[in-house]
């Protein structure tokens, strides 16, 4: 009995022993997670605004024609290169060459005849000053009138011509004050007909009085109306009155300003001169040489010349058709755009950023601009005009307002056009020296944040961590972690505090996640 217990104890024990062994074997190894890795190190951390903008030249105007007529020759077509000055084409227009030529002749004309006033003037008779004595009572005369009419339009009425009686003010007042006791008597009657009206119906009056108090409304009524009628009367006839009023005093006015050019007139000739004629004449020489100012520049605006050296955009199409440019003997009209240039090789694009993400943006922030035509190309450029209004969007769906934004490029290439579209990435932050892990590395919980370190021993180690900033693949850490940690990009719940794990194959080394 005692051998066979003893055999049964030592079996057990080596069952116990091989299951011991079997269960370290699993724990050491077999089930350890494959999980993704990422070793931290110190790099250049960055965010970037993703915006859609438009390629433009800096400077882009359209010459349009100065004068009309027709098209004479086009000297130059799109894309060539000119300098300021340079003869872009010409109008031809006869009608002004002839202007210019009897303005030339009227500005001879002119002098002439104004220095004849000046050597007549030098040699004038004296004259008799009784003139200056007539002239003096016909502004004497002319004043008082224009008293007279003055004082008629205060008082609404006109001397002479029976339109005597009270005032206009006056007339006004009492039309007023009729109109105003009308309105309050046909209150006091509607008020009176409205309270027999309920008495009646109580049986508190007859019949008879509410036919009356209605007979006293329906005629304070009329009586309302025609003080109305009789108002509108009065504001006519005074309408018509002041007409004539004021036609009176303009006419005074124009009686005296005659008087007084008669005045002046008689007293030049009394001083044995004849200024007035001289300086006329020399203000007719003047008005002849401003004609031919404007005449020698319309003249010159036949000739359509660069305003500056850069480049021919476009050459303007023909009014209505749209795939026929212009050609020699095409009818013009002044204002008509003609060609638009631009100041030379130089782009800008231009960006909306939304009004929730303008605080980030600031002058002289590095930018990017690439597209999908550019092969993968990115051009550098920086922040230079941001704009101090908010627009609507374009975008219906977009409830927000943007801000117009400008980014200048550093360099250009070939195929860069004018109204491109392009995608454009702002730089809105930029360390370059800082620790950052990727995002799927970070967790939460009512903790706050952490990430699992890989130990020496390949086990996952809970690591609490204070984040900065972060961007669309990682994110700043500020403190819990050092250079050379290697972090679990994994976010598998089956990760867990001293789990084993070990690294899943990789089809190729990743970036540093602290470059974006």
């Amino acid at each position: 009995m005692n051998r066979r217990r003893n055999t049964i104890f030592l079996i057990a024990g080596i069952a116990i022993v091989i299951v011991i062994a079997l269960i370290a074997a699993r724990r050491g190894g077999a089930h350890a997670i494959a999980v993704r890795e990422s070793t931290i190190h110190y790099g250049v951390f960055t965010t970037k605004l993703p915006e859609t903008g438009v390629v433009q030249h800096p400077l882009l105007i359209t010459i349009p024609a100065g004068v009309g007529g027709n098209m004479g020759l086009i000297r130059v077509k799109a894309g060539d290169r000119v300098i300021a000055g340079q003869l872009l084409a010409t109008i031809e227009n006869p009608q002004l060459v002839s202007s210019l030529h009897d303005a030339e002749m009227t500005a001879m004309s002119s002098e002439g005849r104004s220095s004849s006033a000046s050597q007549a003037n030098a040699v004038l008779p004296a004259q008799n000053r009784s003139a200056v004595v007539q002239a003096e009572a016909a502004v004497v005369a002319a004043r008082t009138q224009l008293n007279q009419a003055r004082q008629d339009i205060l008082t609404g009425q006109q001397s002479g011509l029976g339109f005597g009686g009270t005032s206009a003010e006056e007339q006004r007042l009492s039309a007023k004050a009729t109109v105003d006791k009308a309105a309050t008597d046909l209150r006091e009657a509607k008020r009176t007909f409205d309270a027999n009206n309920d008495l009646y119906a109580q049986k508190g009056i007859s019949r008879d009085q509410l036919e009356q108090s209605r007979a006293r409304l329906e005629q304070a009524q009329v009586t309302f109306a025609q003080a109305q009628s009789e108002r509108t009367i009065i504001e006519s006839q005074l309408g018509r009155t002041a007409g004539v009023l004021k036609d009176r005093v303009r006419s005074a006015e124009d009686q005296l300003r005659q008087s007084l050019a008669a005045l002046d007139s008689a007293r030049i000739n009394a001083a044995q001169n004849k200024v007035g004629d001289v300086e006329a004449a020399r203000g007719d020489a003047a008005r002849a040489e401003a004609d031919l100012a404007f005449a020698g520049d319309q003249v010159d605006r036949m000739s359509i010349r660069a305003p500056f050296s850069g480049i021919v955009q476009s050459v303007a199409s023909q009014t209505g058709d749209t795939l026929r440019p212009l050609q020699p003997g095409d009818a013009i009209t002044a204002g008509q755009p003609l060609f638009t240039m631009s100041d030379g090789n130089a782009f800008i694009v231009r960006t909306k950023v939304d009004e929730q993400d303008i605080a980030a943006i600031k002058l002289g922030q590095r930018a990017f601009v690439g597209g999908e035509d550019f092969a993968g190309r990115k051009l550098a450029g920086h922040v230079v005009s941001i704009s101090p209004l908010a627009q609507k969007s374009d975008d219906p769906s977009n409830t927000s307002r943007q801000v117009l934004t400008t980014i200048a490029l550093d360099q250009t290439v070939p195929y860069l056009r004018d109204g491109m579209t392009v995608d454009v990435d702002i730089v809105t932050h930029n360390e370059p020296h800082v620790l950052a892990v990727p995002i799927d590395a970070v967790r939460k919980d009512d903790k706050g944040s952490y990430v699992f370190v890989q130990t020496k021993d390949h086990k996952a180690k809970r690591t609490d961590v204070t984040l900065g900033i972060q961007n669309d693949t990682s994110a700043i850490v500020k403190k819990g972690i050092a250079e050379g940690d290697v972090v679990i990009v994994d976010k598998s719940l089956a990760i867990t505090p001293n789990a084993a794990v070990t690294a899943a194959p990789s089809p190729s080394p990743g970036p540093s996640p602290a470059a974006t």
